[in-house]
């Protein structure tokens, strides 16, 4: 008698699936994967029918999301099936907004050791974003009630979504969710960068603010959503705190890393300018925001003269240990 295969040998030969053209035998083989009673099978066959946008497999991946929300701590551990399947319908950009609330209000505590805990924060986040891609009725109200979720990153998907909203409310809640504050700096972020995303002309003025904060991850939050902004608001916002007298090395650090992250040629000007002239601690700072342009070889030359010119041991080290070509 043939051996069964085990678990593994299934996940793998699955796993090849990825590499096929796409073909109607490989849609039924997925088909097959997805109603499988094992949620990490399921789960797999998900993943490539999301990446490869098999919209004809759809319906079954609604139906296996079903059928895994039935007793989920012994069919679905971790929710592995229930994230991909919620993640994959979004690729596809179908609207199964029923799928999408319930893994939005879903919690699904397991055993862990000395309690339990959510395993569903990452199926929440996945199903806040699919609906607010599909503008689903109610999303507001989700959105709000999100932003408060126990897990971060649920909140952090809300502050994220509100961001693609991008309307006035969106805006105003995400200013009261900084001002009421949140202990983790992930979620700050995200506040910050909706901010920046509803309203790219005020929103600078907005954050700007939270570069003078005394609580050092706010500050940092608001810096580096600044700089992924890469807005030219941003640059004048970071530009006027670097002006601020004394500010601590961490700070500077941070500033610097953000006014990297804008690529915006002034400010890549106005970190060269700090490797030329500022303290050796400050232009490493400059150098680390530089660094994220590395691949750039006009740049990199410049740089190299100005280190050059410097002559200090520090930043000579530096400069070939991150923009060696």
């Amino acid at each position: 008698m043939a051996k069964r295969p085990s678990l593994d040998d299934r996940l793998a030969e699955l796993r090849r699936l990825r590499d096929r053209d796409p073909s109607p035998e490989l849609t039924e083989e997925l088909r097959k994967a997805i109603g499988d009673r094992s949620n990490l099978i399921a789960a797999t066959a998900a993943d490539i029918a999301g990446e490869r946008t098999i919209t004809e497999l759809a319906n079954a991946l609604e139906a296996a999301f079903t059928r895994f929300m039935a007793d989920p701590l012994k069919n679905d551990k971790l929710c592995r099936a229930k994230i991909a399947i919620v993640k994959a319908l979004d690729r596809m950009e179908h609207g199964a907004e029923d799928v999408f609330l319930a893994a939005a209000k879903h919690i699904q505590r397991e055993p862990v050791w000395g309690g339990t805990e959510d395993t569903a924060a990452p199926l929440r986040a996945a199903a806040i974003l699919a609906l607010t891609r599909t503008n689903a009725i109610g999303l507001m109200t989700i959105l709000v009630e999100s932003l408060v979720d126990p897990e971060k990153d649920v909140r952090a998907a809300a502050a994220q979504a509100l961001g693609a909203v991008g309307s006035e409310a969106a805006t105003l809640l995400l200013r009261l969710k900084i001002r009421v504050g949140d202990g983790e700096p992930e979620v700050l972020s995200e506040c910050f960068s909706g901010i920046l995303a509803c309203d790219p002309a005020a929103g600078p003025d907005i954050v700007r603010e939270y570069l003078a904060s005394g609580h050092m991850p706010t500050l940092e939050a608001a810096a580096l959503a600044l700089g992924r902004s890469r807005l030219p608001g941003a640059y004048e916002a970071l530009r006027e705190r670097w002006q601020q007298p004394i500010l601590p090395l961490p700070v500077k650090e941070t500033l610097l890393l953000a006014l990297g992250m804008l690529r915006l040629p002034v400010a890549t000007d106005f970190l060269l300018d700090v490797v030329a002239d500022e303290p050796v601690p400050v232009a490493l700072g400059a150098l680390t925001g530089l660094h994220i342009q590395a691949h750039d070889p006009r740049l990199r030359s410049r740089i190299e003269e100005v280190v050059a010119r410097r002559k200090a041991p520090e930043l000579l080290a530096r400069f070939a240990r991150d923009f060696s070509a």
